[in-house]
């Protein structure tokens, strides 16, 4: 099933419920007053069939633009970066890592529960996350998780300007809590100091 466009299967389902096509990355998108949500289709082959599978990401332009001012980016990259992406399994217990299609004739099965899902849970989650503050505490919830993944510098960034702008209360707590784990993950100089050049400027933020 290399062949089918998966993408292109979904684009009337989104243009109906007010998303946008973003050919250039390959993804839909709607635009909020401070950021945007985005969700990707992703689809691959392995043992099992043709793995279709979702990933929802929202994006605060304040956040992505004050964190690259900081942080060695690539030109354009701040435009475009995502402040959150979650895969569809961490958006509802419900459903699998992925939709397995094991050939055309599950195909228009596998994309009716897919939207279905993306109905149910996946759009109302990303709604959900365009207030910022319920953005942060999804931060504050996962902070454990970050200090395993290969973006952790960039979760440490994003976690303490949101707590900071958005929920003052969290910041002293995660700003302590992220640089401990940057000083114990031997990260470089350069990484070091740049995020203590950022907590100090979020520390004399008005």
């Amino acid at each position: 099933m290399k062949n089918i466009d998966f993408f292109g299967l979904h684009i009337q389902f989104f243009l109906d419920h007010g998303f946008e096509i973003n050919q250039n990355y390959m993804l839909f998108q709607k635009r909020f007053p401070i950021g945007s949500q985005v969700i990707f289709v992703h689809h691959h082959e392995d043992s099992r069939g043709t793995c279709l599978e979702y990933n929802f990401g929202i994006r605060i332009h304040q956040v992505e633009e004050l964190i690259h001012e900081f942080l060695p980016t690539l030109s354009g990259f701040s435009e475009r970066s995502i402040t959150l992406v979650q895969s569809q399994d961490k958006i509802s217990k419900n459903v699998p890592r992925s939709f397995i299609i094991h050939g055309e004739e599950d195909l228009t099965d596998m994309l009716h529960r897919g939207e279905e899902f993306l109905l149910s849970d996946g759009i109302p989650w990303l709604d959900k996350m365009i207030d910022p503050l319920n953005l942060e505490i999804a931060f504050f919830e996962r902070k454990s998780n970050f200090f395993k993944t290969h973006n952790f510098v960039y979760n440490a960034f994003r976690a303490t300007a949101l707590s900071k702008l958005f929920n003052p209360k969290d910041y002293p707590y995660l700003r302590q809590l992220f640089l401990e784990h940057i000083e114990e993950k031997q990260m470089t100089p350069f990484t070091i100091a740049s995020f203590l050049k950022f907590l100090d400027y979020l520390d004399n933020l008005d």
